[in-house]
């Protein structure tokens, strides 16, 4: 029997969480994918800085040395592995320069990054997209190294065994994701694994409330149908593997 415990932080929609879940995403095989949970209470304060008053002229690069650690874990995140997370955050602060000369300070400068973030993200990931599609060859060739696979829960386990098991499940993650729409994706990532609230997601994405509760429960849905078929996919192999060894 398949068990989907999902999140502690249930949002409107028709995807409802089991009574007795816990964080994550389990299986029948018993693989597990955890995703970083943030309490109601706290997570409308995640990565939010006190913003100066609009007459108070921020630097750039008081700006950079503040929150380029943030943006990098953001791009990490949103990019997933073989991602040029370096040439993005390059990029996010040229466009942060270029910008914000105009940026008024009347909201949270962690939401107008995050927001150039994601722009830049998926404007990215389209141009390795086209890139696949015109030349067959794979990812598009990048001016950076390309990223390991993003850390989440478990990662910093010092067991090799257990290290490798929480990197297969990222890519695993990762991997269903990427067949999902660029709009669901980026709400999953930002709901699930950066565990942002609604309200900071509308903004970040431009989008109503409304929105982005629709788009987290199509997420959720195609995420789980698509793990489904790829772990009974594995299961197929695995079986055909053992009938070809049997004398």
């Amino acid at each position: 029997m398949w068990a989907w415990p999902w999140v502690a932080r249930p949002f409107p929609g028709k995807v409802r969480a089991a009574p007795d879940h816990r964080t994550g995403v389990v299986s029948v095989r018993g693989s597990q994918i955890n995703l970083r949970i943030v309490p109601g209470a706290s997570a409308s304060k995640v990565a939010l800085v006190p913003v100066a008053p609009p007459e108070a002229q921020m630097s750039f690069e008081g700006v950079y040395r503040a929150h380029a650690k943030a943006v990098s874990r953001w791009a990490s995140r949103l990019l997933g592995p073989g991602g040029d997370c370096e040439d993005v955050v390059q990029e996010v602060f040229i466009v942060v320069r270029h910008k914000l000369p105009r940026f008024d300070g009347l909201g949270e400068i962690t939401t107008w990054l995050y927001e150039i973030t994601v722009r830049v993200v998926q404007e990215w990931r389209r141009r390795r997209r086209w890139w696949s599609w015109v030349t067959g060859r794979g990812p598009s060739p990048s001016r950076g190294r390309l990223q390991a696979p993003p850390a989440l829960a478990g990662d910093g386990a010092v067991d090799p065994v257990a290290r490798l098991e929480v990197r297969e499940r990222v890519l695993m993650l990762y991997r269903i994701l990427d067949g999902l729409a660029e709009v669901y994706r980026t709400a999953f990532i930002l709901f699930e694994l950066e565990g942002l609230p609604g309200e900071r997601i509308a903004e970040i994405t431009g989008t109503r409330l409304s929105t982005v509760w629709v788009r987290l429960a199509r997420a959720r849905r195609l995420f789980i149908e698509r793990m489904r078929r790829l772990e009974e996919r594995e299961r197929r192999d695995e079986l055909q593997l053992q009938q070809r060894a049997r004398p």
